[in-house]
């Protein structure tokens, strides 16, 4: 076998691979994942009609690979978002120390506090993931005859605006002053809700039909992925604390 592949019989023609090629390969999909947020943003109707056809009729980022990238995003804007002069990490040591108080051999909570957002780091993409699909699963919308990977697909699809919002949120959280992280929390799940529901009303008009049913069908969308984020973040707080527990038994043994 050669590199050359032939167009008619005796003709060889090079399929060479230039510098436009690679510039595709490393900035192509970037781009493109930027125009899928942009048309979820402000037209989710197209990336919705695309998520009904193969490849995404080539124009748009799977859903689901997105979604993958806005949470590895999330996860690398945690030295920020989790510094030690954040709310949030001001907030766990505050827990970390209660729970010292009531038992002394838990350790010592300037150093569990650092650790657990490691092991929550660690948990957190496969809770979202598992949670989410089961969500998906459940979920139907989208309107009649739509297969179980369209729904899927389009259950990633109208999160992504939501979570772009989350990830914007995060790139400001560090200037934020410490204060009720419950309170911050609800504002947030809210605005995101509104979001998940904007982006499913819009995205629907294709196969929905009466804005009545695309209203209540929108509703219905934003509370369960609002339900299944609320869940994502309680879960990973408990797998991320049993995560803790093990790596902080392990420490004392090389390599760990």
């Amino acid at each position: 076998m050669t590199d050359e592949t032939r167009s008619a019989p005796g003709r060889p023609v090079r399929d060479d691979v230039g510098w436009d090629d690679l510039t595709e390969d490393v900035f192509g999909l970037s781009i493109r994942g930027l125009v899928t947020i942009r048309d979820l943003a402000f037209r989710p109707a197209r990336v919705f009609v695309a998520a009904r056809r193969t490849r995404w009729s080539r124009r748009y980022t799977p859903s689901l690979r997105l979604v993958a990238s806005l949470v590895a995003l999330m996860l690398i804007l945690r030295v920020f978002w989790a510094a030690e002069h954040t709310m949030m990490y001001q907030n766990v040591l505050q827990m970390l120390e209660l729970a010292a108080e009531r038992n002394p051999e838990i350790g010592d909570p300037t150093e569990l506090a650092p650790l657990y957002f490691s092991a929550w780091a660690l948990s957190f993409p496969f809770v979202y993931f598992v949670l989410h699909v089961v969500s998906g699963l459940l979920v139907r919308i989208w309107g009649r005859g739509t297969s179980t990977p369209v729904r899927l697909r389009l259950y990633f699809a109208a999160l992504v605006p939501g979570l772009c919002f989350s990830i914007v949120w995060l790139a400001i959280f560090p200037w934020l002053p410490t204060g009720p992280a419950l309170a911050v929390g609800m504002i947030v799940v809210t605005l995101a809700a509104v979001i998940y529901a904007g982006t499913a009303y819009l995205g629907i008009r294709e196969s929905a039909g009466s804005v009545g049913t695309r209203l209540w069908r929108g509703a219905l969308f934003a509370l369960i992925a609002s339900l299944t984020d609320t869940l994502v973040a309680i879960s990973a707080g408990v797998v991320g604390s049993l995560l803790m527990e093990a790596l902080r038994h392990g420490s004392a043994v090389p390599g760990l």
